[in-house]
């Protein structure tokens, strides 16, 4: 893919360079070795922070194709990511302390992974991506089915870390060929129907599932990685003014002065701007303050050291009662009952 202003050239985490070095070598083949022909080096300990030309990664399978590689790859692949491979981003999918919050950070953050990936979740349950493909590569029907399936696995593992390991989605739509001769991998592997030849990759998961507390879940983990993540992603790409807000909010809040134009100081904006441009966005100041306001809610609830009236005065309610009628309002319990349902599952 060329660069050009209109399509910087895109970029991956060097997480997913170890994987794809592992787990080339299981095909008997030397994976580092195969990285480092296109100019991608595994072996030199990378920093964490390290990303590398997504158009080498298709080179380098690119390489292997047709014959070394099977239809197997992307499991296979999925087998060598763990939330460390990901850094901050991996510990925050996993901390999540529901499936909704798994996919709305999934979304907010895919240019972690792949600056060209686009990652849609619609919170009904359905979760759509979208890989970025060199036009160069867009004849191979195959290394397609590899990078959907791979994407697809691993962010069912990463589910099924936090959740169980059991959990199986309610349907999937891969937009590729069907894997000649695996499609039995594949059924034991994902564990739902799956549709083969469809417009979009999609995870489908059942609404009702979606708020469910998740066991391995920690909100106060998750956030404080997505505090990391946010600053590292913002030095490569723009951040969306939401998730910009959001993340300034999570800081005001506490603090007790989150008004309009307080926040719009704290991103150089003027608040009639600020509320234009998120009005533009679909959203506005008051969705935005309620929705962060919900997000620490469920986090500050698991503190056995805080009272739900602190829990309040740290969301800038005026009382108690108001705080208890908008978290019934998110979640159809009340802080003490939602508070004991957590522990339950804990």
């Amino acid at each position: 893919m060329n660069e050009t202003a209109e399509t910087p050239a895109v970029t991956s985490y060097i997480g997913s360079a170890l994987g794809i070095a592992k787990t080339l070598d299981t095909y008997g083949l030397d994976g580092a070795a195969t990285l480092s022909e296109v100019g991608v080096d595994v072996n030199s300990a990378p920093h964490f922070d390290a990303r590398v030309p997504g158009d080498l990664m298709h080179e380098a399978l690119l390489r292997h194709l047709p014959g070394d590689i099977d239809a197997e790859f992307g499991l296979r692949f999925a087998k060598f990511i763990n939330p460390i491979n990901y850094h901050a981003f991996g510990v925050m999918l996993t901390s999540s302390t529901t499936l909704r919050a798994f996919c709305q950070r999934l979304q907010r953050y895919s240019a972690f992974i792949n600056t060209g990936d686009r990652i849609e979740f619609d919170g009904a349950g359905e979760l759509r991506y979208r890989q970025a493909v060199p036009a160069e590569f867009m004849g191979e029907s195959f290394e397609i089915l590899l990078q959907e399936s791979a994407w697809a696995a691993t962010m069912l593992k990463m589910v099924r870390m936090v959740s169980s390991p059991e959990f199986a989605p309610q349907r999937l739509a891969l937009a590729c060929v069907p894997p000649t001769g695996f499609t039995e991998k594949f059924d034991k592997y994902f564990r739902c129907h799956i549709e083969y030849e469809a417009d979009a990759t999609i995870l489908y998961f059942p609404e009702e599932d979606l708020d469910d507390v998740l066991p391995g879940g920690n909100a106060e983990l998750a956030r404080h990685s997505e505090q990391l993540v946010f600053n590292y992603v913002k030095t490569f790409v723009e951040v969306e003014l939401t998730n910009a807000a959001r993340m300034s909010l999570f800081e005001l809040l506490p603090r007790g002065d989150f008004a309009l134009d307080t926040l719009a100081h704290s991103l150089e904006l003027s608040a009639e701007d600020l509320g234009n441009q998120l009005k533009a966005s679909g959203t506005s100041y008051q969705q935005l303050l309620g929705d962060t306001r919900r997000e620490l809610a469920e986090e500050y609830i698991l503190r056995a050291d805080l009272s739900v009236n602190e829990i309040a005065y740290m969301l800038g309610f005026s009382d108690c009662s108001n705080f208890a009628r908008s978290f019934r309002r998110w979640t159809g319990k009340s802080p003490s009952d939602f508070r004991e349902d957590l522990r339950k599952v804990k």
